[in-house]
């Protein structure tokens, strides 16, 4: 008994579609995994991306908020000195104008302004220790 030809056309078009399912799919399958994968690595960059610029603008944020510090340390001691210099001034002002003081005052005064000196002495030696410039003043 003699199949007829279209039996034999649709069992070979069914073979056909038979492979093709079982070669197709794996590969259809293989693609979108791959897809998937980079996909999902591609997003992985893009978060540790944003996240290392994240952390690098903290970064700056830290070293402008320690100049800014400094900057004010900077201007606290400056006006530190100006306020002490102007106090040595007017110390030496009055040592000047009393002259002709009785000596009692005048010793307490010259205590008073070796102390100061003393004072400010110790200080300059102190930052310069700290700032790394120990040279001694002439």
């Amino acid at each position: 008994m003699e199949l007829p030809a279209f039996v034999i056309y649709l069992s070979a078009g069914a073979y056909i579609a038979i492979m093709i399912a079982v070669l197709g799919v794996p590969q259809m399958l293989s693609s979108y995994f791959d897809l998937k994968a980079r996909r999902l690595e591609r997003q992985e960059n893009e978060a540790n991306t944003e996240r290392r610029h994240q952390e690098l603008l903290a970064a700056q944020a830290r070293r402008d908020e320690r100049e800014d510090e400094r900057r004010r340390q900077d201007e606290r001691r400056r006006q530190d000195d100006e306020r002490r210099h102007q106090e040595l001034m007017a110390m030496l002002a009055a040592v000047l104008s009393n002259g002709r003081s009785p000596d009692n005052g005048r010793s307490e005064l010259i205590q008073t302004l070796q102390q100061t000196i003393e004072e400010l002495r110790a200080e300059n030696e102190r930052l310069r220790q700290q700032n790394g410039n120990s040279s001694p003043d002439p």
